[in-house]
């Protein structure tokens, strides 16, 4: 599906979202936390073990608003917090900051 000119691709639960993130080696991932059967923290976590998605922006999107859920996002290695609810500026925007920081650090062409 194109969304604002990005194609996007939905997992709806942790276990879809970590193969679809090895079936089409995405450029940024929006990550939300509440995830079934395996949380937005695992599979950022999961993520980053992996090598292949070291430079992988992971922005997580979430209703949790503590500063701990931010710590523990932040240590499981997102890039970013974003809590909802949020305009679609606000996260159009922190799409674009995160694809233009590896585009000019040379990981995505």
């Amino acid at each position: 599906m194109l969304m604002n000119g990005y194609k996007v691709y939905v997992a709806r639960d942790g276990m879809s979202a970590l193969a679809s993130a090895r079936a089409f080696l995405p450029d940024l991932i929006l990550l939300d936390i509440l995830l079934p059967h395996v949380d937005g923290f695992q599979v950022c976590e999961t993520l980053r073990h992996n090598p292949t998605y070291e430079n992988l922006p992971i922005v997580m999107m979430t209703a949790l608003k503590t500063e701990a859920d931010k710590e523990r996002a932040y240590t499981a290695g997102a890039n970013d917090y974003v809590t909802k609810p949020f305009t679609e500026e606000r996260l159009l925007a922190t799409i674009r900051h995160h694809l233009d920081a590896v585009k000019s650090a040379g990981c995505i062409p």
